[in-house]
């Protein structure tokens, strides 16, 4: 540490004897500008930066004692003996001010508000800028000294009895400490930010300094300092302090109270002392009026030992930095620390009076564990100091003194000059060497087991620094003209010289490279080569490998440097054992590949496999023991030895260019051939390629072309080798159609038989149907075009195909009707199955079509697949008169289906009742009519039947709210009373009950014209027969109904007597037979017909011997017309008479009976197109005046008007949805 005195100045006395000079208080304006001072009656300010005087400011009126700036910078307060407190601006105008009933002592602002604290004899105030009164609080002594802590939140007061009293910011006592005598001076640590763990420095008038925490509790022990202090101020952010006082010295400590050394003497007490902010300036102000400004410098201490480094740190730690790891372990040695030496495992550090030796583990280069070794407990003074194995040296001017670990002075060297630098160049044990430099320019080197100096070289300027190179032949020297020279030591003479430098320092693991610096630059220099230079600020202080230590200011940093240039440098003077030991000293991977690649090259094979194992380049290797094995067998020259080389390094052009110049053709075929440039292959010729490998040639770049993408490329190489089949099976996947189309043209059956077929495959997978048409038209195969045709869908050439080919007929129909059901063209499917021969397809998809629309509540068109099923399986029936078992099975199947078709058909009417509800509202009574005879026609035909998908709850539902509306009370209650046993949904419970409470209030019965008469036995039957089904109570005849209302039709079957076939009888209903019997039985019915008539209506009847005279208009018994009706109702009524309800049997008529009927009125169901033996089935239609329509496919009946509606609207029949005749046709 070194001091000097800025500036000072005497203040002289005031003019009132009364007031001394003396400088009581002094304070600094935060950013250091400015500095204001406590002296006689006034506030002097000065220019901190010159010493210049500002302005003395005049606010008292007896001496002012104390003065403090706010942490703002803004304002400053000031008190004295009169007992007031004066706030005054920056530039010293007044602002205001406030008193007290004794002298003012102290004075502190809060370093973050703008409280301020003053301290007087008897009490201490605390004033706030924003209250008009001070707050003050009494204290048992006079208040000498305060302080808050950096946070503001506590402060801390001295008082003459000796106590410290700490309290909140508010003036509560938390803490009370007492001393013995008056406490004159306090503050607190401005580092403890925390005001809990705080630190405050306390000087008492008993000669000590103590240290306390913020709780009361001391930290170590009173530090005796032999004088009363008047004054404490921390310097340099709380690491150090200044202490002054009786002694009239101003001393510099540690924040421990390590007393470090002297700032300044003056003659007389030292009052007052500050710190200026933010630099190492200290003023005091004496008893006499000195004020004077001091500046505090620190010389770095530091020693440097390869990649260690050894600093001061606090001016008592010593840190031990290691320059790789960057590791750092420090040694608390609590003194002073002079000096700083570091060799191998040895570490001296001089205190004040003493050198402490440490050691640390010698085995282990990462060690950084140091332990006290042995002590000299000596006070020596010295300016230079070096350690070794087992001594250390100490330089004073030109003398060195050897002392050993003991203390004790083993040699003395005393040389002819100043000694400027001095350095341990390392040996055995006990006999290190030293190189030392000398101001008159000599340089020696001294071994420490002898006495005589060694000259090494003389220069005419001083030295500035040195090094000696790791086998010590070579010198380099920094002299005080900032020139370098590097000397061989064998020769003596200089090998280099530089100007512009300041530090120098050999490679400690390269003899031929050395670093130096200057100029902010540092420069490398390897062997004979140029310097390398790069922009680095600070001194280059070691050298180890590829990193560089550097001093910048206070830090050493460590600098990673490039060695390529050094490393490429020797490569090109073909050096490569120099090379290797550069690159050894660290460079990049590319730098080690192409340190073997060059050595490869010179065939240095031992260098290039070192330099590739430590990249672990098994590639490489690989290829360097190939390589020496060709060499060692002679099969390459050096020629094709380079062209490999070239190759591996990607240079390809000239290995090719090596290879062609040797001859090797093959090799530069394989590269490129490799590298899949085959642009770039020799051309054939002597000396090119043969035929053969061409071809292997043109195969791989195909193959290429394929890997890229480029198929049509490689395919069209391909084709011109003849490769027709490699070719096709790039195309095809491909779906280049075009060029295989034309490659399959250019083929012929007899040579490509497989190649075209391998086309067609291509052409029909892809579905280009003409190509594969070519393709199998030219190979002549009629069968795989018929399945070219069948798998690409094309129907009609199939068909056409066929037409001229019968045989492969067989071939498409199983297919076309799989094509047609995925098309959901289900009714053309059903044909193509038949005409497959495989009716059990056709109803296995219909049953599917069946179960599906079931499913998915398509109850319409489940009814028609239903119908579709009684058809196909009537049609499989072979006898229906003597049926075996498998037409008994059909025949049931058939009735089974037919069921369900009229029952799915009619729920549909059902099902869109409930869920469409709005259906009501559009087609009115008449509609809802239909409904309630759909729900009587289900309930009948079901019974206790429950198929998939069929709701009784909603048939029931339907049923009792239609029948209630239309007057079937009985009925309804019926459908309610079920509706009650069922589960109904939710929102349908509270409507149904109701309904059938309200219905308990109506008739039980049906309304009389609701009650369906049957037209066979004319008896009135109930609305519903769910026991014996959809047919008469009375006489067992089915209710024939319109499938559209579902109303009854007034139809009735009957069957020709036993002898009548149903040929004949289909002649004589039709009026057809003009000879025989049957002409005698229609002559007789006509002459029973009516005779004569006129215009009013009336009509004479003659039927025999009887005669009938009718109104024309009368039902039933009419005019001629009803004689027919007059037969055969006489003959149902008689069969009715005779016949019973459980054995049901059509009204058998004879030949009379079948000639006088109209055939208008007859209905004839015939199946015979479909079940040829089926006997046909004969309705009469009882009342003319209601005509009803028959489909005659669905044979299924339909009041006219209804069916022609119906038919309008769907454009067929809507139960069979064939297009059927329309009615008005038929007419």
């Amino acid at each position: 540490m070194k001091t000097y005195e800025i500036w000072s100045e005497q203040i002289k006395p005031p003019e009132n004897q009364n007031i001394t000079n003396v400088i009581w208080s002094i304070a600094f304006k935060p950013d250091g500008s400015q500095i204001i001072m406590a002296v006689g009656d006034r506030v002097f300010m000065y220019d901190s930066n010159a010493g210049d005087f500002v302005t003395s400011l005049r606010g008292h009126k007896e001496s002012v004692y104390c003065v403090t700036y706010a942490h703002d910078g803004r304002r400053f307060a000031s008190g004295g003996a009169d007992k007031q407190v004066v706030i005054w601006s920056s530039s010293g105008e007044g602002i205001l001010r406030y008193s007290h009933n004794d002298t003012i002592q102290c004075l502190d602002y809060n370093p973050t508000t703008h409280q301020l604290c003053s301290g007087t004899a008897s009490d201490f105030g605390l004033w706030y800028p924003d209250q008009k009164s001070v707050q003050k609080i009494k204290t048992p002594a006079k208040v000498l000294c305060c302080n808050f802590t950096p946070d503001g939140l506590l402060l801390a007061l001295g008082l003459g009895n000796g106590i410290v009293q700490i309290r909140d910011k508010n003036g509560q006592e938390k803490v009370e400490i007492r001393r013995s005598q008056p406490v004159w001076c306090l503050q607190w640590n401005p580092a403890r930010i925390n005001s809990n763990e705080g630190q405050l420095i306390v000087g008492c008038w008993d000669g000590t300094l103590s240290f306390w925490e913020s709780n009361g509790s001391q930290i170590g022990q009173d530090k005796n300092i032999g004088f009363d202090p008047t004054c404490v101020n921390f310097f340099g952010n709380g690491e150090f302090m200044v202490v002054a006082g009786s002694n009239k010295k101003a001393t510099l400590w540690t924040n421990y109270g390590v007393m470090l050394g002297t700032i300044a003497e003056k003659s007389d007490w030292i009052w007052a002392c500050a710190a200026r902010p933010s630099q190492n300036s200290i003023a005091i102000g004496t008893n006499n009026g000195t004020i004077a400004m001091y500046q505090l410098s620190f010389n770095i201490i530091h020693g440097l030992y390869q990649d260690r480094y050894a600093y001061r740190e606090l001016m008592t730690d010593v840190i031990i930095q290691h320059l790789v790891t960057e590791q750092k372990v420090r040694i608390k040695c609590r003194d002073y620390v002079k000096k700083i030496a570091l060799y191998k495992d040895r570490l001296a550090v001089q205190l004040p009076d003493k050198v402490i030796i440490y050691t640390s583990s010698e085995d282990d280069a990462y060690d950084m564990r140091y332990k006290a070794h042995q002590k000299i407990l000596k006070k020596l003074d010295c300016s230079l100091l070096v350690v070794t194995s087992f001594h250390i040296i100490l330089c004073q001017d030109n003398r060195l003194q050897l002392y050993n670990f003991t203390g004790g002075l083993e040699k003395e060297w005393t040389l002819e000059s100043l000694i400027r630098y001095m350095k341990v160049v390392g040996g055995p044990a006990g006999r290190e060497g030293l190189l030392v430099g000398l101001k008159s320019g000599q340089i020696v080197n001294i071994f420490i087991d002898n006495p005589f100096p060694i000259t090494l070289i003389q220069q005419d300027t001083p030295i500035r620094c040195l090094d000696m190179s790791a086998n010590r032949k070579q010198l380099a020297v920094v002299d005080d003209q900032s020139n370098l020279f590097v000397y061989d030591l064998v020769t003596k003479q200089m090998r280099f010289q530089e100007s512009n430098a300041n530090s120098v320092a050999w490679n400690s693991e390269m003899e031929e490279m050395l670093a130096f610096t200057g100029n902010n630059s540092l420069s490398i220099k390897t062997g004979d080569f140029p310097p390398s230079t790069q922009r680095l600020q600070g001194f280059v202080v070691g050298f180890k490998g590829s990193k560089i230590f550097c001093l910048h200011y206070v830090s050493m940093n460590t600098v990673d440097v490039p060695q390529s240039a050094s490393l490429f440098r020797y490569i090109e003077k073909k050096d490569f054992k120099m090379a290797y030991a550069i690159a050894c000293l660290g460079v990049t991977e590319q730098d080690w590949r192409s340190l073997g690649l060059e050595a490869m090259k010179s065939k240095e094979f031992i260098i290039s496999r070192k330099a590739f194992i430590r990249i672990r380049d098994l590639r490489h290797i690989d290829f360097l023991n190939t390589l020496e094995q060709e060499i060692r067998s002679k099969k390459i020259n050096e020629s094709i030895m380079l062209g490999e080389i070239a190759a591996y390094q990607g240079h390809f052009a000239e290995a090719a260019k090596r290879f062609e110049q040797a001859g090797a053709t093959e090799r530069a075929v394989e590269l490129w051939t490799d590298l899949k440039q085959f642009e770039r292959i020799p051309g054939t010729g002597s000396s090119g390629p043969s035929v053969e490998i061409n071809r292997q040639i043109q195969e791989k770049q195909a193959e290429w072309d394929v890997a890229q993408g480029r198929l049509k490329k490689g395919a069209t190489i391909l084709i011109g080798i003849k490769q027709y089949k490699k070719a096709i099976e790039l195309l095809g996947p491909g779906r280049n159609l075009e060029q295989l189309a034309e490659l399959c043209r250019s083929l012929t059956k007899a040579d490509n038989e497989e190649e075209i077929r391998l086309c067609a495959h291509y052409f029909k997978k892809f579905g280009h149907h003409q190509y594969a048409k070519e393709a199998y038209l030219k190979l002549g195969d009629t069968k795989a075009l018929m399945g070219l045709h069948v798998e690409l869908n094309k129907w009609e050439d199939a068909f056409n195909f066929a037409s001229a080919n019968p045989s492969l007929k067989k071939l498409i129909y199983l297919p076309y009707a799989e094509w047609l059901q995925k098309n959901d063209r289900f009714d053309e499917a059903q044909d193509a199955y038949k005409n497959a021969r495989r009716p059990d397809l056709a109803m296995k998809m219909t049953e599917k079509l069946t179960q599906n629309a079931v499913t998915e509540g398509r109850f319409n068109d489940a009814g028609y697949y239903f119908w579709l099923l009684a058809q196909e399986n009537l049609k499989l029936v072979n006898s229906y008169k003597r049926p075996d078992e498998k037409d008994h099975g059909h025949l049931r199947k058939s009735v089974e289906f037919q069921d369900m078709a009229d029952i799915y058909y009619a729920y549909h009417t059902i099902h869109k009742y409930i869920e469409e509800p709005f259906q009501t509202v559009m087609f009115g009574t008449v509609y809802n009519t239909s409904i309630f005879n759909a729900s009587r026609f289900l309930l009948n035909k079901l019974g206790k039947k429950s198929p998939v998908g069929i709701s009784k709850v909603y048939i029931y539902y339907a049923l009792g709210k239609l029948g209630a509306e239309l007057g079937a009370f009985k009925t309804a209650r019926f459908a309610y009373e079920r509706l009650q046993t069922l589960r109904i949904p939710s929102q349908w419970q509270e409507e149904v009950d109701l309904a059938y409470l309200s219905l308990r209030c109506k008739p039980f019965s049906d309304k009389e014209s609701l009650m369906p008469i049957c037209n066979r036995c004319m008896g009135q039957n109930p609305l519903l027969n769910m026991n014996s089904g959809d047919r008469c109570v009375s006489c067992g005849h089915p209710f024939i109904r319109s499938f559209i209302s579902f109303d009854t039709l007034s139809l009735v079957e009957f069957v020709p007597e036993d002898g009548v076939s149903d040929e004949e009888a289909m002649k004589l209903i039709k009026h057809d037979d003009s000879q025989g019997e049957g002409a005698g039985q229609r002559s007789q019915a006509q002459g029973s017909r009516k005779r004569g008539g006129n215009q009013d209506g009336w009509q004479e009847n003659t039927d025999g011997n009887e005669q009938m005279l009718t109104f024309n208009n009368s039902p039933g018994y009419g005019g001629g017309d009803d004689l027919e009706n007059n037969i055969f109702m006489d003959k149902m009524m008689e069969f009715c008479d005779q016949n019973v309800a459980n054995d049901y049997r059509p009204v058998p008529v004879d030949q009379r009976i079948l000639a006088s009927l109209k055939e208008e009125d007859v209905f004839i169901v015939d199946n015979s197109e479909i079940c040829p033996s089926m006997p046909k089935q004969f309705f009469k239609n009882m009342v003319p005046d209601f005509p009803i329509h028959m489909s005659p496919q669905g044979k299924k009946f339909f009041l006219q008007d209804e069916f022609e509606y119906a038919y309008l609207e769907k454009d067929c029949c809507p139960y069979s949805r064939c297009k059927d005749t329309a009615p008005e046709d038929d007419a």
